[in-house]
């Protein structure tokens, strides 16, 4: 069978992560772990139409999805992230209906469940057949129980796309409200002394709810409050690993 990895490191090939998907390929060598770089490539799967749909191509002809990916801070990276949202902003769902999926991690186990939990509700959300993660610590390749769990938790996913075994769905859609919000009147205003107020934020548009709060919010103190639009900022990429 064709499993898609899609790796969420942005070292690519030589990530931690990758390691523990080699190691299935040695053991499983009748199956096929076909890698493809997410996070390390977001800029050009971004820009490029062709690299998006390729990776689409792939995950339509295959079995079943591994989101291998190591953890930041208790979630994907942000490139990893980017991906997933281009999915919808694409119309790419249909790709993944129905196919099987699991999620595999490295990390130093800090709130691992948190990461698994989100691509649980991703694959849920895309219709997806969810049969598990399995979450490694940064050198658990180097302990021989912690390879047998690993080869357990390849094995299952196998096993489950060859007998179509039933998956349930663990994560409601969420049920999307329209709001307005509508700023009322500043009572009184906030001296800010000789303290200084900034505000981050990714959008300044007052046509939107956000835009209306940012306003809204500023406008309740009586000296300067500098606000900063991320969108202005020159962000070269995503975080590139962890800082400690």
């Amino acid at each position: 069978m064709k499993i898609i990895v899609l790796n969420g490191s942005p070292k690519g090939d030589v990530s931690i992560t990758m390691q523990y998907v080699h190691f299935v390929q040695k053991k499983f060598p009748q199956h096929e772990l076909k890698i493809l770089n997410i996070s390390q490539r977001i800029k050009a799967i971004e820009k490029e139409d062709n690299a998006f749909q390729e990776i689409i191509d792939e995950v339509r002809s295959a079995n079943g999805v591994l989101w291998a990916f190591p953890l930041y801070f208790l979630l994907v990276p942000s490139n990893y992230k980017r991906f997933i949202e281009l999915i919808w902003e694409r119309g790419a769902e249909n790709a993944f209906k129905n196919k099987y999926a699991a999620s595999l991690s490295t990390s130093i186990h800090f709130y691992d469940h948190i990461a698994h939990n989100y691509i649980n509700a991703i694959s849920d959300d895309l219709d997806m057949k969810f049969a598990g993660g399995f979450s490694a610590a940064m050198y658990d390749l180097l302990k021989e129980k912690e390879r047998k769990r690993l080869l357990l938790f390849a094995e299952h996913l196998f096993d489950a796309i060859e007998n179509n075994v039933p998956m349930s769905r663990n994560f409601r859609p969420l049920i999307h409200r329209s709001i307005e919000y509508v700023p009322g009147d500043v009572q009184s205003k906030i001296g800010v002394d000789r303290q200084k107020v900034v505000v981050l934020t990714d959008s300044k548009d007052e046509g939107t709810n956000l835009g209306r709060m940012l306003r809204q919010f500023t406008g309740a103190f009586s000296g300067e409050v500098e606000v900063i639009d991320l969108n202005e900022v020159d962000i070269k990429g995503g975080c590139q690993g962890w800082i400690r």
